[in-house]
């Protein structure tokens, strides 16, 4: 009676460990896929930066012929303002996105480390040492998976249930104990 309580516990608290491992690799996915969208909007402010570098860059040349004639020092000034000006601007918004992006990213992955360390709160509880010891010995999955031979399985109550039955040779099989 005990072995079977113990067996339940153990089977409870794989069941919760594979959902709370499932969710830690959805955040984490998510994470990854906020990730790489905020790379690509980094790409995206880069080329716009260089396309408006390009412009400053063709307006301080124009500014710099111009200023070969009467107002030359007066375009030139100009001219550097207006790229100084731009280069701030653009160094600014590319400061706030990616700090943006960070505080973003960090939260998410502490709630996924969040996870994360429930689930290893759990591994070091007596069932969860009890179902690494069956991992350890092969059992686990021959167990979770009810693949033992003669085994049959069958719909109860809104579950599944694993029988052990004997086989043709009229032998049930067992699993290791950790």
């Amino acid at each position: 009676m005990t072995n079977e309580r113990e067996l339940e516990d153990g089977l409870a608290a794989f069941d919760q460990l594979s959902r709370e491992m499932a969710e830690t690799n959805r955040l984490l996915r998510t994470v990854r896929s906020d990730q790489t969208i905020r790379s690509q909007q980094e790409h995206a402010l880069s080329a716009e930066m260089q396309d408006a570098l390009k412009q400053a860059t063709e307006a301080s040349q124009v500014a710099l012929q111009a200023s070969q004639t009467e107002i030359r020092s007066s375009l030139l000034w100009t001219g550097l303002t207006g790229l100084l000006t731009v280069l701030v601007a653009f160094g600014g918004g590319y400061f706030l996105g990616q700090r943006s992006g960070t505080e973003k990213g960090q939260a998410e992955g502490y709630q996924a480390a969040r996870n994360e360390q429930a689930a290893a709160s759990w591994a070091n509880t007596p069932a969860g040492q009890r179902a690494y010891g069956l991992d350890r010995r092969g059992s686990l999955d021959m167990l979770s998976l009810c693949q033992g031979n003669g085994w049959t399985t069958e719909r109860q109550k809104g579950g599944t249930v694993c029988f052990p039955n004997a086989d043709a040779k009229g032998q049930v099989m067992g699993w290791y104990l950790p």
